[in-house]
C-alpha cells in the first residue's frame, strides 16, 4: 500500500534503518549525545534559542501542556477545522474559560478577528492557534496572527503538528510562546514524539502554576532538559534516533528550504494534477495547506467513496474528517514519497473518478 496519508506518514528507509538499533539506557552517554544532537537541530531547523523537550506522547501531550502550565482561567482559542476545536476541548477539559474565534470551514482567521476577541475580553492569558489545519487543507497566515498577540502582550501556543518540518516555522522571530508539533507527520517518522520548543516566560508562568499535574509539568522537564539528563522518563529512544537522522538528511540534501521545496514540488503535482481530472481544492483560495490537500469529491461520488476505491488499488490516501468527511478527500503529501508515487496516484485517481 502507498501512503498518502496525513498521519502516521510512510518513513523514510534510512529512518527506519536507524531505528533497527539495539536498545541503549536513556541515562547512557549514548542516547544524551543523540538527544541533545537532536535539540539543537529542532533549534536550527525552527530558529529558536528556546528549550526543546521531546515528550513520550504525540504533539496533543504538548497541547495539554500549554492549558495546564501556562493558562490559569481564560484562553482564546482560533477555531477553523477539528483540530482548532480540539484544543478548545482540551482547554476545557482542564477547566479553563474557553473563548473561540470560529470561521466557517475552508475559511482562514484573520488578524482582526483575534483583536476583536482581545479587545472584547482583556482578560485573556494565551492565544492558541493551528497554524495548518489538517481536516480542511488550510493554512493560516501565522506571521500575522502572532503579531496582533504579541501587540496585546499574550502568550502565543502554535499547533504546528501538520507544518514544522513542511513549512517555514520562525518561533523566536514570530514570538511564539509554545510551538509543537509530531514525529509522524512532515519530518516522516513514526509516531511517538511529541516536539515542543518552550519560552523562558512560560517556564516563569509554569514555576508559579499549581494542580499541574506531574508528567507534562514544564519545570519537570525544564530540570531535567537543563541538567544534561534529557527527559524525566525513558525516552522513546528509537523514534529520537529516527528523527535525528531525518533532520540529518534534511542537512545533508541542502538544508530546510531545501526540504521546503520538496514539498512544494510534490504538492504542486498533486493540484495540478487533481485539477486534470475536473476537481479542485477545499479551502479559500491563498490559503491552501502545503502539507495536505483537501479535496471535494467529485460529482456523484462521495469522499468515502473515493477513498474505498483508491485502496483498491493500492493507495492509501486520507478521508475527509469530521464534518466534511462525505464531501471530500484528502492527499498527504508528507514522509517519504518517490516522484513516481504521485504519478502513479494521479493515474489510479483518474481511473477512479471517471
Amino acid at each position: 500500500m502507498k501512503l498518502f496519508t496525513v498521519g502516521p506518514v510512510a518513513c523514510y528507509p534510512e529512518v527506519l534503518e536507524t531505528m533497527g538499533m539495539q536498545m541503549v539506557s536513556h541515562r547512557s552517554k549514548e542516547y544524551t549525545k543523540i538527544h541533545y544532537e537532536t535539540v539543537e537541530q529542532l533549534q536550527r531547523f525552527l530558529e529558536t534559542e528556546n528549550s526543546i523537550y521531546l515528550f513520550s506522547s504525540t504533539g496533543t501531550g504538548f497541547m495539554e501542556a500549554s492549558v495546564l502550565n501556562c493558562v490559569r482561567k481564560k484562553m482564546l482559542v482560533c477555531v477553523n477545522g477539528s483540530f482548532g476545536q480540539r484544543f478548545a476541548e482540551v482547554g476545557v477539559a482542564n477547566g479553563r474559560e474557553v473563548v473561540r474565534i470560529t470561521t466557517e470551514l475552508g475559511e482562514p482567521v484573520h488578524p482582526e478577528m483575534i483583536e476583536q476577541a482581545l479587545a472584547a475580553a482583556p482578560d485573556i492569558e494565551a492565544v492558541a492557534i493551528t497554524h495548518n489545519e489538517t481536516s480542511t487543507g488550510l493554512i493560516n497566515d501565522l506571521p500575522k496572527l502572532t503579531e496582533v498577540c504579541r501587540e496585546h502582550g499574550k502568550l502565543v501556543f502554535v499547533d504546528g503538528v501538520s507544518s514544522m518540518g513542511g513549512t517555514e516555522l520562525k518561533v523566536d522571530e514570530w514570538g511564539i510562546d509554545i510551538c509543537f508539533s509530531s514525529s509522524q507527520k512532515c519530518f516522516g517518522v513514526p509516531p511517538g514524539i511529541g516536539i515542543g520548543s518552550v519560552s523562558k516566560r512560560v517556564l516563569d508562568i509554569s514555576k508559579e502554576m499549581t494542580n499541574k499535574g506531574w508528567y507534562f509539568d514544564l519545570m519537570v522537564w525544564e530540570k531535567n532538559h537543563a541538567g544534561g539528563k534529557g527527559t524525566p522518563m525513558t525516552s522513546t529512544i528509537s523514534q529520537i534516533a529516527g528523527l535525528n537522522t531525518a533532520l540529518t538528511m534534511v542537512d545533508e540534501m541542502g538544508g530546510k528550504y531545501k526540504y521546503f521545496d520538496l514539498y512544494k514540488r510534490r504538492n504542486t503535482a498533486i493540484r495540478e494534477g487533481i485539477k486534470k481530472h475536473g476537481m479542485d481544492t477545499y479551502p479559500h483560495k491563498g490559503y491552501e495547506s502545503p502539507t495536505v490537500s483537501c479535496i471535494a469529491a467529485p460529482e456523484g461520488m462521495s469522499g468515502p467513496d473515493v477513498y474505498k476505491a483508491m485502496r483498491g488499488k493500492d493507495f492509501e490516501l486520507a478521508q475527509g474528517y469530521g464534518a466534511l468527511k462525505e464531501q471530500t478527500f484528502r492527499i498527504g503529501n508528507m514522509g517519504w514519497i518517490p516522484d513516481e508515487y504521485i504519478s502513479e496516484m494521479l493515474e489510479a485517481l483518474g481511473e477512479v473518478v471517471a
